[in-house]
């Protein structure tokens, strides 16, 4: 379920950030194999589910795939420059979890993504990414250049929301984490 949230400011007084577009919705049944010894989430697997969320997000938003994006403009995709977590709650397999992903602000050359998981109504972690959009250096092909936030992506990303166009609101176009 992609959820619309006007604003895009972060409210200083609130719990969670302001999203400044799309809520994008991605849905997860947590396997055996994601947990540790002690039988709940292995602190990792949050940061990857927060990667793949962060690639169905901009699918959600009508972005081609990075491999296509490269062949037709040379963006490789969104590298990390910082990434956070703060985890609140314990999960374990068998569990249904939610992972909400929102861009919290646009920056000229980077971006702050936020990720939420839930189950139910427990948040069980809190994630932070500062990303960039990348082409291959053209000095180095070994090495990646940021280059500005192209401002097509951006706006297929906010625009809608501002118009409460309702296409954010797909229950069906959201894809599912695989399990393990």
């Amino acid at each position: 379920l992609a959820q619309t949230t006007r604003g895009n400011t972060m409210n200083k007084h609130a719990a969670t950030p302001v999203p400044a577009g799309r809520n994008h919705i991605q849905r997860y049944r947590i396997a055996f194999s994601d947990c540790d010894p002690a039988q709940i989430v292995f602190f990792a697997n949050y940061f990857r589910w927060f990667d793949i969320a962060s690639r169905e997000f901009f699918t959600a938003c009508g972005v081609p795939s990075w491999r296509d994006m490269e062949r037709e403009r040379g963006i490789i995709g969104t590298p990390l420059l910082d990434a956070q977590a703060k985890f609140l709650n314990s999960a374990t397999y068998g569990e249904d979890i939610e992972i909400e992903t929102f861009v919290e602000s646009w920056n000229t050359r980077s971006f702050v993504m936020r990720h939420v998981a839930r189950r139910g109504g427990t948040v069980l972690a809190e994630g932070r990414e500062v990303r960039i959009f990348a082409i291959r250096d053209p000095e180095d092909k070994r090495r990646i250049k940021a280059i500005p936030v192209p401002e097509d992506i951006k706006n297929a990303c906010v625009q809608c929301r501002a118009s409460g166009c309702g296409i954010c609101r797909t229950e069906g176009a959201t894809a599912d984490l695989p399990t393990a």
